[in-house]
């Protein structure tokens, strides 16, 4: 009998080895990939130093550590083990906090909410506080640039969970320099964008208003974005401040019924996910609906340009951009472009010539990502589109043709102006769309010849300076 166990689970582990040596050597795609960022460790070099300096051992331990046969699962299963039995997870603090009643957090949402934030940045809250002032009068001096082009430039205050949930926060572990003056760019930045006339709108403030009146969750609790549901409601939110501020009508979200997800669908559960656990952690269900854009025939499509961090991919996953914009590409941390075919990094064009195709532009970043100070965005710009008096080469027929397009669109946007049109498309025998086309070129050449059109201007390539232009 006890020689029939040893042959039984020696067979058995011999066939575990060798299927999980085919798994390796075959590369099935059999499980769900793990979350998380992954470094990969690549074989090492066998070397007759590499040996003998032990660097071939290490590595080859780490290569395998990576890529062994049902390693997702395994894993899994060992996350599992550690999360039931030890209420631990290899996760380290740099990736999750862990507060209250089984609520999540970034690490850097925390530090934030503690006004502690501004350590990874300056010095002092003193030398933080110059940073962002010099930042907003940037972004005042590129929404001047912008707006005599006739595009729009607006920043938009995205909310932070730990604003909207603090009450579940983990308690302040950091007691260092508790005496020294602190600061929160949520706060600066609110009020120095406010005394200064800088486009914004605070998604932020609105959060607080609805927290306890709204029938859904804004932020998820294991999640670390808004929820989608909450995203939704943003994008219409700033839909409508695009209206306000240059005086369009653009389609509106016409949503469907709201109903309750049998599992939380990504993003809703992106802190959780980097566990890497078999069974959900215990959590409410979230709201979800489906959109589209209303059927509003005088509506228009604008270009907006969207620089911003990783808040923004809450609503490119839910909003069918086309049926909003005619262009909407993503500029990632002002780096990696996405919605765009013609590029991968806003190193590839010419930022100037980017800019000047938009109807809108917005900074779009969350809390505790504005210490970031956009990421570089607004001084390139500003030095790219640096007003020369004279000696200007302009591409005037593309500059042209989009002021052509707006004007149109503020007229199709003014009931009363659109009655004219049908009146005088009725009297001249011609179809509306030929009149409107028609009023819109005479408009433009009245401000060509009134010297009111406001011409868009680009530096020539001389070695003139930006200070030059009042750039710091």
């Amino acid at each position: 009998m006890k020689v029939r166990t040893k042959t039984i689970l020696f067979a058995l582990s011999a066939v575990l080895l060798f299927a999980s040596m085919v798994q390796k050597s075959f590369k099935w795609q059999l499980f769900k990939p793990l979350k998380g960022v992954v470094v990969e460790q690549p074989m090492p070099e066998l070397t007759f130093q590499s040996y003998r300096d032990g660097s071939f051992q290490s590595g080859t331990e780490a290569h395998l550590k990576q890529d062994f046969g049902f390693r997702e699962p395994l894993i899994r299963l060992y996350n599992q083990y550690l999360w039931d039995f030890y209420g631990k997870t290899p996760v380290t603090e740099g990736q999750v906090a862990f507060g209250k009643d089984g609520w999540m957090y970034e690490p850097w949402v925390v530090a934030d909410h503690y006004q502690r934030q501004f350590r990874f940045y300056a010095s002092d809250s003193t030398q933080m506080a110059a940073m962002l002032s010099e930042e907003a009068q940037r972004v005042l001096q590129l929404q001047e640039i912008l707006d005599s082009c006739g595009i729009k430039l607006f920043v938009c205050l995205v909310p932070a969970k730990d604003l909207i949930y603090p009450e579940y926060l983990p308690e302040n572990q950091d007691t260092r320099c508790d005496d020294e003056p602190k600061i929160s760019a949520r706060f600066f930045n609110e009020e120095e964008y406010t005394r200064l006339g800088v486009n914004h709108l605070n998604l932020e403030q609105w959060f607080l208003q609805i927290k306890d009146t709204a029938d859904f969750m804004l932020f998820p609790k294991t999640g670390t974005h808004w929820s989608r549901y909450a995203a939704l409601q943003g994008f219409d939110t700033l839909v409508r401040y695009m209206e306000h501020l240059d005086g369009i009508n653009m389609h509106n979200i016409d949503m469907g019924p709201k109903y309750l997800g049998d599992k939380a669908l990504d993003p809703d559960d992106d802190l959780e996910s980097l566990l890497n656990l078999i069974r959900p952690l215990p959590k409410p269900k979230y709201y979800y609906a489906d959109v589209k854009a209303d059927d509003d025939t005088t509506a228009v499509k604008p270009k907006m340009i969207v620089i911003g961090d990783s808040f923004w991919w809450t609503i490119a996953f839910q909003i069918p951009f086309a049926d909003f914009f005619s262009e909407v590409p993503y500029w990632y941390y002002n780096s990696t472009v996405y919605y765009d075919p013609r590029y991968n990094s806003v190193e590839e064009f010419d930022l100037a010539e980017e800019l000047l195709t938009a109807d809108f532009v917005v900074l779009f970043y969350c809390a505790t990502q504005q210490y970031r100070m956009n990421d570089g965005f607004t001084r390139k710009a500003i030095e790219a589109l640096g007003q020369v008096p004279e000696g200007v080469e302009l591409d005037s027929a593309a500059f042209l043709e989009r002021e052509l397009q707006r004007t149109i669109a503020k007229i199709l946007a003014d009931h009363n102006s659109m009655d004219m049109i049908r009146e005088k498309a009725k009297t001249n025998g011609i179809s509306i769309e030929e009149q409107l086309q028609a009023d819109a070129q005479w408009i433009i050449n009245y401000q060509i010849e009134q010297g009111t059109l406001n011409w868009p201007a680009r530096k020539k390539e001389t070695n003139t300076k930006s200070e030059d232009y009042g750039i710091q």
